[in-house]
């Protein structure tokens, strides 16, 4: 039901409907407006650096704080709408109502009516001798990005607004748009100019001013700062009187507002715990005193894995956070593994960068929120959360909002996403350009994501933002690519690179390029050995664990990687061999990495890692700071080699002899045929396609020796840089181009996929439709099994934890879904604690494969489905990990898989 019928009539139109009794029913749409237009306003006067972003438009502060109240003040002249809208306050049925998004009609009713109503009556006067026509070009890219406040921007189809707003209903927008004009514009023309640059300039502003209008309208929507209110007052009254108290209290509170950073320091005073211990490396030192000249600045450092790039990182960040190119960080890692590492990190340098504590830290990953609890849960203590600011939980409290925290670590999907047509990305990419972005391990991008990343250096490049790139292992014509996206949309930014070195330090400006190469700060002469027999790879490692050594054997996958567990198992002392891969529980996973930080971590002992073995798949190479005597592994690509040989000898501890390893390959004729890597290697030749690269690689380790950093870039420049086609032998040729082939077809796909700067805030192609999902990576999806217990009487997680939110959380693993794609369908007691556990997780069950395992002859086992609805057996043990049966092992199989179903389904079965 609506209030009382008030004059004037908009006021009898509701805005917010309240959910607690004992609050007013409903919050008028003209004060919800205005709350929304003083959070944006504040927020505008409070943030220098995003007023000198948008100065690109072309007008005075007081102009621009102007137009962006008007505009988030008529953010929702969609709820004017009687059927869409308003009747959602009524008890009319849900099937009854006429169902339409209010900010797609908002911004057909301005299309339609309003802005011509506007100009006819003289509400809004234009410059320049402007007709309206002309107005409606530069008013359109900031009523889209107004009415978008949702997340997207407004659809431009549908049917004619007659069918949704009554005469009424335009009459009483008709007269709220005039006292807005009249509010927070006055008698002023409408302080934009016409012609094709202004047009452009706001088209680029657009990204910014649409994430600004989301943040608004979330913190402007929080009935604790802004409560409900049906009494009359005049609008003036209550802009000054109500909402600008309740908006200063609000983004103070929520950590809205930029911290202030601290005076420029040097790399010591950064982090003490490490110098003056160590001495700064020469890239280093350089970093902590280099000019820096005029921005938005691009910063590409390539060194060895363990030379201190993320000191140098965070170094140059607070130096460009001190000249005003950015107020916080964000540090984008490739895995949430990393993340979570790096986070650990960054917390105590936090408090450094700035002047006091009034910064957030924020940690965004999907399962970020777990972090806190993870902690605890390892540690066995309370897993209460603490936050560095009264804000960081608020803006933790979401992965949208988390890129907005003065210091931020996550995933590198979640700054992607800042520029894919999903949901809430302008709030990303307003986050993105308010903090010096550091984008960790580049090299791990694939074509696909190495074409993202290219296009979020555009949009960042574009916004006045500066970056940090860092790897150990970047091809020069990819480190190219990345300098000439970042300026792409910057004038008159030169993006030429010659240099030929290592370490390499590249700075993109205003100014001329600089590329400086520095002296090595230690070089390590690794041996390497290859063999051709897995014999003989599993013979090493027992020599080596036997004499003392801890030991590495890296599999390039989990099959190989279980089945050589297995076999050192049986071979060395029980509790000496442990297995590290991707399908463990998250709980199981986390202990494993405790375990093997305390083995072969920088802190672990002389005792501790005495004749330790770890066989694993690729997840040692970037989750972990790890140190080995010794390492075995499978024939990969030579950057992954690279990273792997990084990790022996890593630290010093004193004198250990030659670092080595061992690589089991196949013998590398000149002409190999096309099966030359997969008859060794069946699963591995799935998980590295491009063979020629492995034959490159290989040609590369019989020279006998890496030296670390100095046969880095070589290395990876003979194995994929420009002029490695031609050293691939003839017989491998065709294999090669059609690799290339799909990589060029997944770089065009996300180029397709991502968005396009100069259209501006627009939904423009089919990606911003809900149906439609645009991923941040690709490859085959995958499905979250959510591993449970049953004693024929519950279902209990797989983990256990105080929290059962928790501990279903620590029950998951991923799994491809072309192995699990559905829980299997149960029946009688089964069927119904299934049902009962559902009920009760938080998501009810939605994101993930319920399976029940039964205990057998000592193994935990249970069934699931595959997309065809064939029912596959899982077994699942904290030792060896996820099992799946094989789909080419069913035939033989299927009578066994038959009879676990029937038996785990059964009503009669006891308890195991």
């Amino acid at each position: 039901m609506k209030p009382m019928d008030p004059t004037p009539s908009y006021l009898q139109y509701w805005g917010k409907k309240s959910r607690d009794e004992h609050t007013p029913a409903f919050h008028l749409l003209p004060y919800h407006a205005l709350d929304v237009a003083a959070v944006g306003s504040l927020l505008l006067r409070n943030d220098p650096l995003l007023r000198e972003r948008l100065s690109i438009i072309g007008l005075e502060e007081q102009e621009l704080e102007s137009l962006i109240g008007f505009l988030l003040a008529v953010h929702d002249t969609g709820k004017f709408s009687t059927p869409a809208f308003q009747l959602m306050g009524s008890d009319l049925p849900a099937e009854n109502r006429m169902k339409r998004h209010h900010a797609d009609l908002g911004y057909r009713l301005w299309r339609e009516h309003l802005w011509r109503k506007a100009i006819d009556e003289g509400w809004i006067a234009l410059k320049d001798g402007m007709d309206a026509d002309n107005g409606w070009r530069i008013i359109d890219p900031l009523l889209k990005l107004s009415c978008g406040h949702h997340g997207r921007p407004p659809d431009e189809e549908g049917t004619s607004i007659n069918e949704w707003f009554t005469n009424e209903d335009r009459f009483a927008a008709e007269e709220f748009v005039r006292d807005c004009t009249t509010l927070f514009l006055g008698d002023r023309p409408l302080p934009l100019s016409g012609g094709r640059e202004s047009i452009r300039a706001i088209k680029k502003a657009s990204w910014l001013i649409a994430g600004l209008c989301v943040l608004a309208d979330w913190i402007g929507s929080d009935e604790h700062y802004f409560p409900f209110r049906e009494d009359i007052v005049d609008l003036s009254r209550y802009l000054t009187d109500t909402a600008f108290p309740n908006a200063a209290t609000a983004i103070r509170e929520k950590g809205a507002i930029p911290a202030v950073p601290s005076q420029e320091r040097k790399i010591e005073d950064l982090f003490p715990e490490i110098f003056p211990e160590h001495t700064p490396t020469p890239l280093q030192a350089y970093a902590s005193s280099c000019p820096l000249g005029e921005g938005p600045h691009l910063f590409i450092i390539e060194d060895a894995t363990g030379s201190g790039k993320t000191e140098a990182a965070i170094t140059l960040a607070h130096r460009l956070m001190v000249a005003g190119e950015g107020q916080g960080i964000y540090i984008a890692l490739p895995t949430m593994a990393t993340a979570n590492a790096m986070y650990g990190r960054v917390e105590t340098v936090a408090e450094r960068l700035f002047e006091n504590n009034t910064y957030s830290t924020v940690l965004a990953h999907s399962a970020s929120r777990l972090y806190g609890a993870l902690r605890a849960y390892l540690e066995g203590k309370e897993g209460v959360r603490k936050y560095s600011s009264s804000g960081a939980a608020w803006l933790a409290d979401n992965r949208k909002k988390a890129l907005l925290a003065q210091v931020g670590v996550g995933t590198i999907d979640q700054a992607l996403l800042g520029i894919l047509p999903v949901r809430h990305q302008s709030l990303r990419l307003l986050g993105l350009s308010r903090n010096i972005l550091i984008v960790d391990e580049v090299h791990a991008c694939d074509p696909y994501m190495h074409e993202l990343l290219q296009r979020l250096l555009e949009f960042h490049g574009a916004m006045g933002g500066s970056a940090i790139l860092l790897s150990a292992t970047l091809p020069a014509n990819q480190r190219k690519q990345l300098a000439k996206s970042f300026a792409r949309r910057i004038p008159d930014m030169e993006t030429e690179l010659q240099a030929d070195g290592y370490p390499l330090l590249t700075h993109i400006s205003r100014s001329a390029p600089e590329e400086r190469i520095f002296p090595m700060a230690r070089e390590r002469r690794i041996a390497v050995s290859l063999t051709t027999s897995p014999d003989e790879a599993d013979a090493a490692v027992v020599t080596a664990a036997r004499s003392g050594m801890c030991v590495c054997r890296i599999r390039n996958t989990v099959d190989d990687a279980v089945a050589t567990w297995r076999r050192l198992s049986m071979i060395l002392p029980e509790g000496t061999v442990h297995l590290f891969h991707a399908r463990f529980t998250l709980g199981d996973r986390l202990k494993i990495e405790k375990g093997v930080e305390d083995h072969f971590g920088k802190k672990s002992t002389p005792e501790s890692r005495r004749g330790q073995v770890i066989v694993a798949t690729q997840v040692v190479e970037q989750s972990l700071d790890l140190d080995f005597d010794f390492m075995v592994t499978d024939l990969a690509p030579i950057d992954r080699i690279i990273q792997r040989a990084g990790r022996v000898h890593r630290h010093e501890r004193g004198e250990r002899g030659t670092p080595h390893i061992m690589v089991l390959a196949p013998e590398t004729p000149e002409n190999p045929d096309e099966r030359w890597f997969s008859r060794m290697f069946p699963g591995g030749a799935a998980v590295y396609p491009d063979h020629a690269r492995l034959w490159l690689t290989a040609k590369l380790l019989s020279r006998g020796e890496i030296k670390i950093p100095g046969d880095a870039h070589p290395f990876i420049e003979a194995v994929f840089g420009d002029e490695s086609e031609t050293a691939i032998p003839a017989s491998l040729r065709l294999l090669a181009a059609m690799v290339r082939g799909t990589e060029s077809a997944d770089a065009s796909f996300a180029a397709q996929n991502a968005l396009k700067l100069k259209p501006g805030y627009s939904a423009t192609g089919e990606g911003w439709r809900a149906d439609v999902r645009t991923p941040t990576r690709l490859g085959e999806p995958s499905v979250t099994l959510r591993l449970a217990r049953w004693d024929n009487d519950r279902i209990a997680p797989w983990a256990d934890d105080p929290d059962p939110r928790i501990a279903w959380d620590l029950s998951q693993v991923n799994i491809r879904e072309s192995q699990v794609a559905a829980a299997a369908e149960h029946t009688g007691p089964l069927a119904r604690a299934v049902e009962t556990a559902i009920a009760a997780m938080p998501d009810r069950g939605r994101n993930a494969v319920i399976v029940p395992l039964v205990l057998e002859n000592g193994e935990w086992t249970g069934v699931a489905a595959q997309k065809s609805g064939a029912k596959v057996r899982v077994r699942y043990n904290s030792e060896e990990g996820l099992a799946i049966a094989r789909k080419e092992a069913e035939n033989s199989d299927h009578d066994r898989v038959e009879s676990d179903v029937e038996r785990i389904e059964s009503d009669e079965g006891n308890p195991r």
